[in-house]
């Protein structure tokens, strides 16, 4: 009862928890459509939205369809919204959707339309969840797990959506408009309401995460502010099920239909996403399989939205289940196996402003790490390093640890630039004990598709008393869509760090290179087998774990 009650408009206020009606009439022509789908994903058409991806001109659209309502259910859902707040009980209990559900009836048969709300009982259960405890007019894009980003400028222009499967879109417009600054206003606020904070105009700025299946990442303003000429919001999706290293390194299969072809008669009739990357190669996973095995300290370099989070959150997920990770984090975005014996640590941060002694109950990075040194990790795991908590990471390799994080840099040579420049505070000896730098970017392929891929990767060789080379490992070939080398033997040949993992552990380099071989071979034994999932990915590790320590 209490979680309805937080995302019911106070009495008296008029209720903006019940926007206006958009038409859900859909055209009588919708053309250029290359996909189709349901928004919950299985939804009923009576209790789900149906989304159409469109080519139009060149452009992607992303068009959203209600579930129709004729005249008499339209007029039956303005009296259960009208009543809803003042006819739930006080001592009602259970999940929202059951309390709601409970209300249509009781109110259905007072009101002498329950034959109206039997036949209909699903939309109107759809609409009232929408508006009263779901996400107003975005409430289908955010029950869409295929939009990595969801973003508004202003309210008198289109929402726009980043979808992970038409890359080559780039930023879509939709046909949802907000119909006024103060409707996107509260719904800025609302967004601080569920993640539990505030937003005014004394503080406009607004970050948040919004914690469920899927969290999702929330960035947004209030009022102009700080920004012209209105409100704005960005919202990150995470996926529900995260990509796992399988899924990145698997070949991308060909989408229906192919771009730009024309005289397509009907649509698919069901989505299903396509557990395809190509990120990276497998003998590139096997490689930082292997090293995870060991002590290793990596970074995972690119530009803003590249991929970096997602490429390490894969690899980390293949470590060996003795192992212990501590994992720290301004938002919280790593998500892994539940086999894993993971820790994980968030920031803490307090509005400025609020009083002269907040700041001291803040708790950001740099204490962070201090603390996640002594939980004794194997491997210590950063969100993002950027400035005085690289000193801490620093201090963690030299103490032995295995380090992994991400960094904002285009390419390994400034990805040392960075570490080396403040407010980093990397030295020369701690550089030479970096293993490998793998380089994401996001790439436009001939047939204009955006996709990311694993430019290179590089480790840090020392040479001489103070000075380092960088040597590359792996490479990314745009013209050819590939990646080199292709055999573990080419790949030990180049990795210094391979050939010091045999010295050190007394292994021939035939070991090391058999290692390697097999460990690609399990990756793709998966991915031929269609096992891209987290769970069988879990478990193909956790048994060569256990086959590993017997000698099999």
């Amino acid at each position: 009862m209490s979680r309805v009650r937080e995302l019911l408009r106070p009495r008296g206020e008029p209720p903006e928890g019940a926007p206006p009606e958009q038409k859900v009439e859909p055209p009588e022509e919708i053309s250029g459509v290359i996909d189709t789908y349901r928004v919950p994903a299985g939804g009923k058409p009576d209790s789900s939205a149906e989304v159409f991806v469109v080519e139009q001109e060149g452009a992607g659209r992303y068009l959203v369809r209600l579930p129709k309502l004729s005249g008499e259910e339209a007029k039956v859902l303005e009296v259960l919204r009208v009543n809803l707040l003042d006819s739930i009980p006080a001592g009602a209990f259970g999940s929202p959707k059951d309390v709601v559900a409970d209300y249509v009836w009781r109110t259905a048969e007072e009101a002498g339309f329950a034959a109206v709300a039997e036949e209909s009982h699903d939309k109107l259960l759809y609409y009232l969840m929408r508006d009263f405890a779901g996400f107003w007019e975005v409430d289908p894009l955010m029950s869409d797990d295929y939009l990595e980003e969801i973003s508004v400028s202003r309210y008198d222009r289109p929402v726009r959506v980043l979808h992970r499967n038409f890359s080559e879109f780039m930023f879509m417009e939709t046909d949802i408009v907000y119909p006024s600054e103060d409707r996107l206003q509260a719904f800025v606020r609302r967004l601080a309401q569920l993640g539990g904070t505030t937003v005014s105009l004394a503080q406009p700025a607004l970050e948040v995460t919004l914690h469920g299946p899927s969290d999702r990442r929330v960035t947004a303003t209030l009022g102009d502010e700080i920004s012209r000429p209105g409100s704005t919001y960005a919202i990150r999706k995470q996926r529900e099920s995260p990509i796992t290293l399988a899924q990145l390194a698997s070949p991308e299969n060909a989408r229906w239909p192919v771009l730009g072809a024309k005289g397509a008669a009907e649509p698919p009739a069901s989505y299903e996403e396509v557990h395809a990357h190509k990120t990276l190669s497998v003998l590139m996973a096997a490689y930082f399989w292997l090293l995870l095995e060991r002590t290793t300290n990596v970074l995972i370099a690119g530009e803003t939205n590249s991929g970096k989070t997602t490429m390490m959150n894969a690899i980390l997920a293949l470590a060996n289940p003795k192992f212990k990770i501590v994992t720290a984090e301004d938002v919280l975005e790593i998500s892994l196996p539940d086999h894993l014996h993971w820790q994980r640590l968030k920031t803490r941060a307090y509005r400025a402003g609020l009083s002269p002694v907040s700041g001291r109950y803040e708790y950001g990075l740099p204490d962070l790490l201090k603390l996640a040194l002594r939980f004794s990790p194997t491997i210590l795991s950063l969100g993002e390093m950027r400035g005085e908590e690289s000193e801490t990471v620093a201090a963690a390799i030299t103490l032995g640890f295995s380090t992994m994080a991400t960094i904002h840099a285009e390419n390994a040579q400034r990805c040392v630039q960075r570490l080396t420049t403040p407010p980093m505070r990397f030295s020369e000896g701690h550089l030479r004990d970096i293993t490998a730098i793998a380089t994401v970017r996001k790439i436009v392929l001939q047939d204009g598709r955006v996709v990311r891929r694993v430019v290179s990767v590089d480790e840090l060789k020392p040479s001489g008393a103070y000075e380092h080379e960088i040597v590359n490992v792996f490479r990314y070939d745009p013209a050819t869509d590939s990646f080199t080398p292709t055999t573990p033997a080419e790949v030990l040949d180049r990795s210094y760090r391979l050939n010091e993992i045999a010295e050190s552990f007394g292994w021939t380099p035939a070991a090391v290179q058999a290692s390697l071989a097999v460990r690609a071979a399990r990756i793709s034994s998966q991915i031929a087998g269609g096992e891209l999932d987290p769970r069988a990915l879990s478990k193909m590790v956790k048994d060569f774990s256990v086959n590993e320590t017997r000698g099999g």
